[in-house]
């Protein structure tokens, strides 16, 4: 597999911080050479650390994707899909627009307004989520060809060439019955509710769990234990607001379990 040449190839300094998308192929190493001069030792190696921190937004649901399930769902519309090219299938599971990826000032205002997204927040996200409605399915929705053509034509896999050479010349002719695209008033609750309910319950459950920890504290343990189980909740509130019952029952089953566990490991402590 010919990747080509890599998009980006820096050195990063002590408190630099980069951002690697899902799926994003990378690779990291140490420079050699580097050295530290000092009285004691004038060719001293300086060691080098890095951490590398995962944020599984399509684990817990802050992807397009998962926004596209919960629209067309709580729109009793059909959601389940065969994605036919790696293209577009990545470009859905690209992370919502939230803190530095929002908008610029975006995040800022959604602060100030105590977690309340603008309307122009809003416009974006539902600009972004239509031309992923339309890339996904061209041939599904009622909008204009030329707007079809426009999102399909920024795509490079042939598929999708193919798709739009279908839709405008049909020989025979075939007869589509399209339906009404999700509209931005209508998408706007579901957005709302990824943003200012479910991304920020999240947020405030990994700032607790991950504030002040000490990995031999049994306190840290318990912490880390009950905030998976309110994770898994969150999880199970995102299933009931779509309307997926199999995915609320199937959390709830989950954190009984995992309660179960609990107390038959704290019982096998006591004996």
């Amino acid at each position: 597999l010919d990747l080509g040449g890599p998009i980006l190839d820096i050195v990063m300094e002590a408190g630099d911080v980069l951002y690697v998308p899902t799926g994003f192929p990378h690779t990291t190493d140490t420079v050699q050479g580097t050295t530290n001069t000092s009285a004691d030792d004038g060719n001293a190696t300086t060691t080098s650390v890095h951490l590398t921190m995962g944020l599984d937004t399509h684990v817990f649901g802050l992807t397009y994707a998962h926004l596209r399930w919960a629209i067309l769902q709580r729109m009793k519309k059909v959601h389940s899909i065969a994605i036919r090219t790696d293209e577009v299938y990545w470009q859905t599971l690209e992370t919502l627009p939230l803190g530095f990826l929002a908008p610029k000032g975006e995040w800022e205002r959604f602060h100030d307004k105590g977690g309340v997204m603008s309307d122009e927040y809003v416009d974006v996200v539902a600009a972004e989520m239509r031309r992923l409605l339309i890339a996904l399915e061209p041939q599904r929705w009622n909008v204009p060809p030329k707007e079809i053509e426009e999102v399909l034509s920024h795509l490079t896999e042939t598929d999708h060439k193919t798709t739009l050479t279908s839709t405008s010349t049909s020989t025979p002719p075939v007869t589509i019955t399209r339906e009404p695209i999700p509209t931005r008033d209508e998408m706007t609750p579901i957005i709302r509710y990824f943003f200012e309910t479910h991304a920020v319950n999240l947020f405030a459950i990994q700032n607790h769990m991950f504030t002040n920890v000490d990995p031999h504290s049994d306190e840290t343990i318990m912490k880390a234990y009950h905030s998976s189980q309110d994770q898994n909740k969150i999880m199970g509130d995102l299933g009931a607001f779509a309307g997926n019952v199999d995915m609320k029952e199937r959390y709830e089953v989950m954190e009984q379990k995992r309660e179960e566990w609990a107390r038959d490991a704290l019982a096998a402590n006591q004996k």
